[in-house]
């Protein structure tokens, strides 16, 4: 091992990280298991303590990606030239506990994005389930994006949002592009910010 490559590892390892409590709904599926083996990486890897709002993540190959009860990952993104997109929905899902625990600014914000946005698609592939989900996800996919900056160069995250625009909530990743100073502006003045983060929650 050549001396760089020690110092990285002491580095990754010498990092404050988060315990979190991980679960397989199919333990001896590989695919569950290399996403975790690679979601475990990029938490090494990256300070992800900001932008973590729950510590219990359940990985099921089956289910579709859900914040509620417990967080939930599914497979699809497993390999490691697919690390950007677990990142991603990674952090989707928790910035999801994150408004629904401050739910005041966060319908606050909802308020503000129904005078901005009059008409909103529901339904996949544009929107979400309903029409005040659709709008809650300009705030999430915005806050993901933002998130996702803090650890990707500007190309990596322009990759990710190419690739979700074409994929799922595709209208509203095209919003969160071309109207992404106003939706801060609505986001911060609504009052949701991170704030002095002092707790991750671990409800069931």
């Amino acid at each position: 091992m050549n001396f760089s490559l020690k110092i990285l590892l002491v580095f990754i390892f010498a990092m404050p990280v988060l315990a979190m409590d991980f679960s397989l709904q199919h333990p001896e599926d590989i695919k569950e298991q290399y996403t975790l083996d690679l979601l475990k990486a990029l938490r090494a890897v990256h300070d992800l303590d900001k932008w973590e709002f729950t510590d219990k993540v359940h990985i099921d190959k089956t289910s579709i990606p859900h914040s509620h009860p417990i967080l939930t990952l599914h497979a699809r993104h497993g390999r490691k030239n697919q690390k950007d997109m677990l990142l991603s929905t990674y952090l989707h899902e928790q910035i999801h506990w994150l408004t629904d625990e401050n739910i005041e600014s966060t319908n606050l914000a909802i308020g503000k994005l129904k005078i901005a946005f009059s008409k909103v698609p529901v339904g996949f592939p544009e929107g979400a389930r309903n029409e005040d989900s659709t709008y809650l996800h300009l705030i999430v996919c915005y806050l993901e994006l933002k998130a996702l900056g803090d650890y990707l160069s500007e190309s990596r995250v322009k990759t990710v949002l190419e690739f979700w625009k074409k994929d799922h909530y595709t209208w509203i990743y095209h919003q969160v592009e071309l109207h992404q100073d106003l939706i801060a502006k609505i986001i911060t003045e609504s009052g949701l910010t991170l704030g002095d983060k002092t707790h991750v929650s671990s409800k069931n």
